[in-house]
């Protein structure tokens, strides 16, 4: 193999493989970002349900405040 293919495929070797190194990284920033929203939407769910259950006078009212606590499973 003479020098300049060597350089080339060098080259192209390190240039696919920060490529693909930095798209990892960007997968792994839109996962842990999800999961951030996640959490987030589960304590929103969490402090709806617990003031429901501290307005709540009624069985009526009690229900649909069982309604937040299984959204609020259904999130996990």
């Amino acid at each position: 193999m003479s020098m300049p293919t060597f350089k080339t495929i060098s080259i192209l070797f390190i240039a696919s493989s920060i490529m693909t190194l930095v798209g990892c990284a960007s997968s792994a920033d839109q996962a842990f970002d999800s999961q951030t929203e996640l959490n987030e939407r589960k304590m929103q769910v969490a402090k709806d349900y617990e003031k429901c259950v501290k307005k709540s006078t009624t069985e009526e009212e009690q229900s649909k405040c069982e309604a937040l606590l299984k959204a609020a499973e259904a999130l996990q």
